[in-house]
């Protein structure tokens, strides 16, 4: 499990944060990479990926950056960046929609994104209720994914 309060001080400098119960995972995941994505934006993703298209899409990076970094230590996950502007959103969703899971061990564990260098949404551990968080999205945002049923609820924090 991931440490809640840890978590949320990774975002505060973007303002008010939500901590997020996900119903649908890869909606979610979408949703947050649409409303982030602009110049400045990054995405990473940790898990087993090396078998998927994601870890071999062009312009993807294995390093870590200042902001994101890697979560898992042993074992050591595959861990693949790369810049999400609103041109290379839905490429990274077809990607992701090809063979990419969200549960178990087996796909994507972890996922940060970047915005003016810090970051705005975090979702560890599979997306566990204690381990989603976002910050820097409009709350009318949070309100229309409760009512498509992507999240159960989300609260202020």
């Amino acid at each position: 499990m991931c440490c809640y309060h840890s978590l949320t001080a990774t975002i505060l400098d973007m303002g008010q944060t939500y901590r997020l119960r996900v119903k649908n995972k890869p909606d979610l995941l979408f949703a947050m990479m649409r409303a982030l994505a602009d110049d400045t934006a990054r995405i990473a993703f940790e898990g087993r990926l090396a078998g998927t298209e994601l870890f071999s899409m062009a312009g993807a990076s294995h390093d870590e950056t200042v902001v994101l970094r890697r979560n898992t230590i042993q074992p050591r996950l595959d861990f693949v960046v790369f810049p999400l502007t609103p041109a290379s959103v839905s490429q990274l969703e077809t990607a992701i929609r090809s063979k990419v899971a969200f549960n178990g061990q087996n796909g994507i564990v972890h996922v940060q994104i970047e915005k003016d260098g810090v970051v705005a949404f975090a979702a560890y551990d599979q997306f566990d209720d204690e381990c989603v968080v976002v910050a820097a999205v409009r709350v009318e945002l949070l309100d229309e994914l409760v009512s498509n049923r992507v999240l159960h609820s989300y609260v202020a924090s």
